[in-house]
Formats: structure tokens, sequence, C-alpha cells
């Protein structure tokens, strides 16, 4: 069973994902923050990384920054986020997120996007 970590400081929006993939069969862990999100990549060591950019203690860019050096590098991050300048977006893809997704997004697209990741 594929696991996937969510990362985002909404909880609203977290526990709807959250949900949604639990129901599709996924295995969810949930964080709040960035350093939370760092911590349990270690501890989890999912198959992929579903993260929000504005967050507090440690944001999306902050997370990237020592996701990328870290050991665990190879594990895919989406960002997941409402900011929606072309400059947002570049500096994630310069991060190493394997994909960008603005909110509000369907279901449909996140599904279709981690399928893209996790097949």
């Amino acid at each position: 069973m594929p696991k996937i970590l969510i990362i985002d400081d909404e909880i609203n929006l977290r526990e709807t994902i959250a949900e949604m993939l639990t129901y599709l069969g996924y295995e969810i862990y949930l964080s709040t923050d960035g350093l939370d999100g760092l911590e349990k990549v270690k501890s989890v060591q999912p198959h992929l990384i579903i993260c929000d950019i504005m967050m507090p203690v440690l944001d999306g860019y902050g997370f990237m920054e020592h996701h990328q050096s870290s050991d665990y590098k190879h594990i895919p991050v989406l960002f997941l986020s409402a900011k929606v300048e072309p400059r947002d977006k570049e500096k994630g893809i310069a991060l190493g997120v394997k994909d960008y997704i603005t909110k509000p997004f369907t279901f449909k697209d996140l599904k279709a996007t981690i399928d893209l990741f996790l097949t």
C-alpha cells in the first residue's frame, strides 16, 4: 500500500484529502508544518509527499531546501498551494518539486497527478 505524507496547516483541507486518499487505499500520514514534515519523512519514509507552501514554523520552500539535502531526497514532492504566480511555481520546480498543483483543485486532478508518481 503506497504511503503518502500530507504537509498542510489547513486542517479541513488536510483531513479531506486524507479521507479521500484513504478511501482509495493509500496509507496516509499527516503533518502541520515543514519542520514536523521533515521528521515524519524520516520515520514514515512515504512514497510521495504533498506539501503546502504557506505554513508556520517552516514553509514549503524551507521544507524543500532541507528535503533535497537529506537521505530521502528521492521521495517525490508535490506542492499544493494557493500561490498562483508563475514565479512561485518556478521557485518550487527549482527546489526540486515534481509538480505544482494550485488551490482550488479538483480531487480528480490531484489523483491523476499522484498516479503519475506512484505507478
